[in-house]
């Protein structure tokens, strides 16, 4: 998708992310530890615990558009973090925002933290994201069984993309 930008999450852009799921089944996946309905408030309770929210936005008619969220849900200077809440707005997903979000914190990670490896945990039932980060080079290192809200066992993988990869990954994608 043409003219993605991003920036860093300001407090105005909160109610248009709180709209981004659909449903409290969809918010569970998006925000685990969220309960429906998505309130700003819950998503600036997690700014504490959270780094680098980011947003990507798109320019409509002069106006600056908040198309997709994503943060490090966890963060060790020097080691690792782990990418979390990567959502998008619902009316734009599979058109490449999704993409666009996660290589720009991947490329934050590693470019700019100088991080030596990036982790993420994806529900099983995510085709579209386990594709997509199957392309960017992330490959499966756990899988751990979990309980949805509603009493359904549900399969997470956490996933693992090193700096040696990504930079392997991202001369192929070139």
């Amino acid at each position: 998708m043409a003219n993605l930008s991003h920036r860093p999450l300001a407090d105005a852009d909160i109610p248009t992310i709180c709209g981004f799921p659909r449903s409290a089944e969809e918010l569970y996946f998006l925000f685990p530890r969220a309960v429906w309905p998505l309130t700003p408030e819950q998503v600036r309770a997690t700014l504490a615990v959270r780094r680098d929210p980011t947003v990507v936005t798109i320019a409509e008619e002069g106006r600056e558009r908040v198309v997709g969220y994503a943060n490090y849900a966890t963060f060790e200077d020097g080691r690792t973090a782990s990418l979390g809440n990567v959502s998008v707005d619902p009316d734009l997903r599979r058109r490449g925002i999704a993409e666009y979000l996660v290589r720009t914190m991947i490329d934050r990670a590693f470019g700019h933290h100088h991080l030596p490896e990036l982790t993420l945990y994806c529900f099983n039932t995510n085709t579209p994201a386990l594709l997509l980060y199957a392309k960017l080079g992330m490959t499966p290192i756990a899988l751990e069984t979990r309980v949805t809200p509603w009493g359904e066992p549900i399969a997470l993988f956490k996933l693992r993309l090193d700096a040696a990869g990504w930079q392997s990954a991202s001369r192929i994608a070139a």
